[in-house]
């Protein structure tokens, strides 16, 4: 029976994560015949995946229709960059205290990652980059249950199945906060340090869909 819940856990992560990669999009419908080619299941699991998937939001529930990739709420994605702002910042402040040269030397590498991504990477590579880079951080904190939180949550505050940026110059501005952020590491100024998440979390062009501002706006991190 354990063997069997792990299972539908892992078809659901499966599916949740061709969603976020950009195979589906938002507003497509999933039809369960075709996940079940797609991924090798029985019906049954593939079911319970997306009623998992459902519970997470990441895909929304039509009545004696079946199940559609979940379209951006505005509304909502600003309230949960808020709550991502929250958790981030906590997350830093634990981290910071167990981040010495070596695991600032990852830290630098997943840095570098990011910056290569946006001279040559494609969008998905951008954003595998740029969430690696954080993770990189965050999984210097103690509470665990935290840092994995932060991933759930800037999931769901993504307006796409990927991040995207609207331009350039928002990947440039992207990469120039990452470098905010890795010099307060290294300089181990805990106020910097917060004050760059923050300013990452709420002005980063990859955190609100295009045409509709920045969700929370371009107010001081302070």
């Amino acid at each position: 029976m354990k063997v069997r819940k792990e299972q539908k856990r892992l078809l659901a992560a499966e599916i949740g994560g061709a969603i976020l990669q950009g195979d589906y999009r938002p507003g497509e419908w999933l039809r369960q015949i075709d996940l079940e080619e797609a991924f090798a299941a029985k019906r049954f699991d593939v079911r319970s995946a997306l009623t998992q998937l459902a519970a997470s939001g990441m895909v929304t529930h039509v009545e004696n229709r079946g199940y559609r990739v979940a379209q951006p709420d505005y509304n909502v994605v600003r309230e949960i960059l808020a709550i991502r702002s929250l958790l981030e910042v906590e997350a830093a402040t634990q981290a910071l205290p167990n981040i010495g040269p070596t695991e600032l030397d990852d830290i630098k590498r997943a840095q570098q990652a990011f910056e290569d991504a946006v001279a040559r990477g494609s969008k998905a590579d951008q954003a595998n980059t740029n969430a690696a880079f954080h993770d990189e951080i965050y999984r210097h904190a103690p509470n665990q249950t935290l840092a994995k939180l932060v991933v759930e949550i800037r999931n769901r505050a993504r307006p796409g199945p990927i991040a995207l940026w609207p331009s350039y110059a928002e990947l440039q501005r992207s990469a120039a906060h990452h470098v905010e952020i890795v010099d307060a590491i290294e300089a181990r100024d805990l106020h910097a340090l917060l004050k760059a998440v923050r300013r990452h979390i709420l002005e980063s062009g990859a955190n609100y869909p295009a045409g509709d501002g920045h969700p929370i706006g371009h107010r001081s991190a302070d």
